[in-house]
C-alpha cells in the first residue's frame, strides 16, 4: 500500500505523505491556506472535510478541522471559505478616547481600503511596540466598514501595548495592519436564530456581525448576551438599550460581580444565561476560553453551529535588544483585550426601526474626519452608563418581550415605512 495520500483543495491535486499534517502538505504544494497561530485556536485555518478522514484538528463545527492539527491519513476532498486575502497596510491612530475605566475605543485610519468581514480579527504593530491582535467593530452608531476601524481595547495590567494607549501611544501615532484573520465571522443569507455571546471587549467583535446581520435581515431572530466583570465595565449598554427596541432581539446583560440593583442585568456569567439551543440556531461566541469551551458544549449537545473567537493568552515575548523589541511579534491572540443624535425629523418618516434607534446613539466625532480634533464635550462614562441602563430597563421593557413587541409594532407604526 502507498506510504502517500492525494489531497485536493479547490481543485487543486497534491500529495503528501500518510501522518502529514495538513496545512504543511499544502504549503509545501504551493497550495494557500490562511493560517495565523498554527496552535488550532484562532481558527483562520479551518477547512472543510468534504470526502476522507484525518486524525487531530477537530473544532466544535461538523465537518470543520483545523488544517494546522489535523493530520492526512487518507485521500481528502477539501473546501474552504472564500475570505478576504491576508495583507499589510500602514496606518493612523485618528482617535482615543476612554468609554468605561480600562476601556478605551481606538479609530484607526488605514492608507488603503481593507477588506475584513465581521468577526475577523487583525495584527497591529504600534510603530515602536510589540504586534496584538484585535478584532474591529462597528462603530456606536452602528457603522461598519468605511474609511475608520474602530476597536474597543481593556487596559491589561503591565501590558506592553494597552498601558501605552493614552501616552506613548496617542492620536497620530503610526502603525501597521496584518490580516484579516480568524473563522468566526458572519456568514451571510442565514436564516435561523442568531445567538450572540461576548465577554468583556469580546463584544466588540459581536456588535460587529450584530450589525451587519440587521442591515441583512432585519426580521432575523437574534440573542445578544453580553458580561462583564463588574458594572462599570459594561461599556456596551448605550448599544443595547437602542437594540433592546428592536421586536426581534432579545438582549441579555449580565454582570459577575455585584451588588448590581438594575433589574434588567442579570447576575454571574454568561452560561447560565443562554437560552435553550436548538439545531437551527447559529452561535457565535468571543471572550474567555473559559467561556467559549462551556458555550461550546451546550451548543454540541443541542446540534447547532458554532463559530468562536477565543481570547487566548500570549507566550511570554523573549526579545533581544533594541531591534528585536521593536520587531517582536505575538503566535497567538493575547490577552489584550485578554485572552468600541441625530434623528432628524425631515429624516425620521422614512426610517426602519433598526435605523431610527440607532439615530439617538451619539455619533463618533471622529468619523468622517480624519483631522486630528478634540471630541464634543459628553456626559461621563458613569453618567452615560447610568443613562443608558435607565434606557434599558424602563423604555425597552427587556424583561418583558411581550411589552418589548408591542412598544417596536407602535413605534413602526408611527413610521411611514412600517417595515421592520
Amino acid at each position: 500500500m502507498s506510504n502517500f495520500r492525494t489531497v485536493t483543495v479547490k481543485g487543486r491535486q497534491f500529495r503528501v505523505r500518510a501522518g502529514d499534517v495538513l496545512l504543511d502538505g499544502a504549503l509545501a504544494n504551493g497550495v494557500e491556506i490562511p493560517f495565523d497561530c498554527r496552535a488550532g485556536t484562532c481558527g483562520t485555518c479551518m477547512v472543510h472535510v468534504s470526502k476522507g478522514q484525518t486524525v487531530c484538528g477537530e473544532t466544535h463545527t461538523q465537518g470543520m478541522i483545523y488544517a494546522c492539527q489535523a493530520r492526512v491519513v487518507s485521500d481528502l476532498d477539501v473546501e474552504m471559505e472564500d475570505v478576504p486575502e491576508i495583507d499589510t497596510s500602514k496606518a493612523r491612530l485618528v482617535g482615543l478616547r476612554e468609554v468605561a475605566p480600562d476601556i478605551m475605543e481606538l479609530m484607526i485610519a488605514p492608507e488603503k481600503s481593507i477588506s475584513y468581514l465581521p468577526g475577523q480579527y487583525f495584527k497591529f504593530t504600534f510603530n515602536g511596540y510589540p504586534a496584538r491582535a484585535y478584532s474591529p467593530t462597528a462603530s456606536f452608531d452602528g457603522r461598519i466598514g468605511g474609511r475608520v476601524i474602530h476597536l474597543n481595547i481593556k487596559r491589561v495590567r503591565g501590558g506592553r501595548v494597552t498601558t501605552a494607549l493614552g501616552s506613548g501611544i496617542r492620536p497620530g501615532h503610526r502603525l501597521r495592519i496584518q490580516g484579516p484573520y480568524g473563522h468566526a465571522f458572519l456568514r451571510p443569507g442565514g436564516t435561523g436564530r442568531l445567538v450572540l455571546a461576548g465577554s468583556g471587549t469580546g463584544f466588540a467583535p459581536i456588535w460587529a456581525i450584530a450589525a451587519m446581520a440587521l442591515r441583512e435581515s432585519r426580521n432575523r431572530p437574534m440573542v445578544i448576551i453580553a458580561g462583564a466583570k463588574k458594572l462599570p465595565q459594561l461599556y456596551m449598554t448605550p448599544i443595547l438599550a437602542q437594540l433592546a427596541r428592536l421586536p426581534n432581539v432579545t438582549i441579555i446583560p449580565t454582570v459577575e460581580e455585584g451588588p448590581v440593583n438594575h433589574p434588567s442585568i442579570r447576575t454571574g456569567r454568561i452560561e447560565p444565561h443562554m437560552p435553550t439551543l436548538t439545531a437551527s440556531d447559529v452561535v457565535y461566541a468571543c471572550g474567555s476560553p473559559r467561556m467559549v469551551s462551556a458555550l461550546a458544549g451546550m451548543v454540541e449537545k443541542a446540534g447547532a453551529t458554532f463559530y468562536a473567537d477565543p481570547f487566548d493568552p500570549a507566550p511570554p515575548e523573549a526579545p533581544s535588544g533594541l531591534i528585536g523589541r521593536i520587531k517582536t511579534l505575538v503566535a497567538r491572540r493575547p490577552p489584550e483585550p485578554e485572552p468600541s443624535r441625530d434623528s432628524g425629523k425631515g429624516r425620521e418618516a422614512s426610517l426602519d426601526p433598526f435605523e431610527r434607534a440607532l439615530s439617538l446613539v451619539p455619533k463618533d466625532p471622529i468619523e468622517g474626519d480624519l483631522g486630528l480634533r478634540r471630541p464634543e464635550p459628553r456626559r461621563s462614562a458613569a453618567a452615560e452608563r447610568d443613562h443608558a441602563l435607565s434606557v434599558v430597563r424602563e423604555r425597552a421593557a427587556l424583561g418583558d418581550p411581550t411589552q418589548l413587541q408591542e412598544r417596536a409594532r407602535r413605534a413602526a407604526g408611527q413610521m411611514a415605512s412600517g417595515h421592520v
